[in-house]
């Protein structure tokens, strides 16, 4: 049999392309320069399951107990009112088991309609009512930012019977916002605080970085150690708040809910977790301790230095400055075209293109190499003339070849792009049935005309900006419809329709 994936990462790797995209560790080379090479070689060796000796993760009462407490004591040494869970599934486990832990079928939960697959897919699996809180969208980048602590608030008192909120933050493109009066309210009532920390693994590294959500109180906050820290792929935590007394404060997380987290996890997360995945998250936070805060001081330093270097660019200010958002539209590429001239151009891979731009996410493993590259690959495609066949002399078509592809072919007929015209829908749409019970009923696909007053049966989330316009349950709009309609023209992709060519949509079948 041949080896195809094993033979395709292989010769990725061996083009030793430049890494602004996840996992945290950029292809294994934090750990050579470390001094873990040795360490890593010898995982495969020690790869295990539960036996006599190895604790069991979903009880764990030795060697995995005690190395959570360590993680934790490092992650987060004044938060001792915590439990550290280690997931090998992904934060989208822990997503859903905090989801179901905290809600019962018939519950209401507060959501931001930005909010992560896995937390969709919760409300659906549980049977809970989502009450979803609008985002801000940056009209001139089209990257969500957010949501306005006043939002939720509002939703909190409109809703006081809901059982939890969910909050993702920082969001993918490294947008934060005021969390500790959304706790305070959400507590207030006795809702439970799920926070969707995924992108923010590393905040505890500098001061000048935002402040984890565990610094707040949140009850439930999940993180992916693998994208913003040298752990591998899989591989994320969870911290759980203790039932500990405070003065004038409601006490949430107690033992029974406490019992339907360990009991969501056995069903959300494999039955035979991967030791290599645990020694990786011990790994990721050694470094952490011995290496993470004189790591992040330079990277945070070469950053600096790079967005001064580049002149010629318009970069987006994030409020966590490992997350470098830089608008290409503005020269007339889109962020899909860009993202193949960096990578079969100069080498570089980034973590994210939308339509308006790419997105680099820079971890402590990043070089000042890394930066250098990227900025003359910036500055050359500024002073290059790319569009069409014209080239400028500098330039010399390789033939080299990916998938069989030359590197020439794939980007020889770039077209010049215009900015997005486009508004996001600023209303959510009504919801007449739960998500749980339009996924269950008989669906059938019509056009988009005549789509408008059905009920979807499917997600439809347009990149830019990477929003939900439209969620299983809800009744579909001649606004939502003209919006498709319009991305369409313009090119942009959109996750959730029924098809390629985006000219049908998913919807439940009307009873005769």
């Amino acid at each position: 049999m041949a080896k195809i994936i094993y033979q395709t990462l292989k010769a990725i790797s061996e083009l030793e392309i430049v890494s602004f995209h996840m996992p945290g560790h950029k292809s294994g080379r934090i750990f050579k320069e470390l001094g873990y090479e040795r360490e890593i070689s010898n995982l495969l060796n020690l790869d295990s399951t539960e036996i006599i000796g190895t604790d069991n993760l979903h009880n764990p009462s030795g060697i995995i107990e005690e190395s959570q407490n360590n993680s934790r004591k490092i992650l987060f040494p004044e938060n001792d009112g915590y439990d550290l869970i280690y997931l090998v599934n992904g934060s989208t486990c822990g997503i859903e088991s905090a989801i179901m832990a905290s809600c019962k079928p018939g519950d209401k939960i507060i959501i931001n309609r930005a909010s992560h697959q896995s937390a969709y897919n919760s409300c659906i699996l549980s049977n809970v009512e989502p009450i979803f809180v609008n985002e801000m969208v940056d009209s001139e980048n089209n990257i969500f930012l957010g949501v306005q602590k006043e939002e939720y608030i509002k939703a909190i008192e409109n809703n006081k019977d809901a059982k939890a909120i969910f909050i993702t933050r920082p969001t993918y493109y490294g947008m934060s916002f005021e969390i500790k009066d959304i706790i305070e309210t959400a507590h207030n009532y006795g809702m439970f605080v799920i926070v969707d920390e995924a992108h923010g693994a590393h905040l505890g590294l500098n001061d000048k970085l935002p402040k984890s959500s565990v610094k707040y109180g949140a009850d439930f906050v999940i993180q992916s150690i693998h994208k913003t820290l040298p752990s591998f792929t899989q591989s994320s935590i969870m911290l759980v708040r203790k039932n500990t007394v405070k003065k004038g404060e409601r006490i949430l997380v107690c033992s029974e809910t406490y019992n339907r987290l360990r009991n969501s996890l056995n069903m959300f997360e494999s039955s035979s977790p991967s030791y290599v995945f645990l020694m990786g998250l011990e790994f990721a936070v050694d470094i952490y301790e011995k290496f993470g805060k004189t790591l992040m001081e330079t990277l945070l330093n070469n950053i600096y230095v790079f967005k001064r270097k580049v002149k010629s660019y318009n970069i987006f200010d994030t409020d966590d400055p490992t997350k470098i958002f830089i608008n290409t539209i503005e020269k007339g590429i889109n962020g899909y075209e860009f993202s193949n001239i960096l990578r079969y151009r100069y080498n570089i891979q980034v973590e994210l293109s939308n339509y308006s731009g790419v997105l680099l996410l820079c971890t402590i493993a990043n070089s000042k190499n890394d930066f250098d590259r990227m900025v003359y690959a910036l500055e050359d495609i500024n002073a290059t003339n790319i569009f069409g066949t014209e080239r400028s002399k500098k330039y010399k078509p390789t033939d080299d070849k990916f998938n069989n592809v030359t590197r020439e072919e794939l980007i020889h007929s770039v077209k010049a792009s215009k900015k997005i015209g486009l508004i996001f829908p600023k209303s959510i749409p009504v919801r007449t049935v739960t998500p749980n019970y339009a996924f269950n009923m008989e669906k059938e696909s019509v056009s988009l005309e005549e789509a408008v007053g059905r009920i979807s049966g499917e997600f439809v989330t347009p990149y830019p900006p990477g929003v939900c316009v439209l969620a299983p349950g809800e009744v579909i709009n001649i606004e939502i419809v003209n919006y498709i309609k319009s991305a369409i023209k313009l090119g942009m992709e959109i996750n959730g329709m029924a098809n390629n060519k985006y000219n049908s949509i998913i919807v439940l079948k009307e009873k005769k």
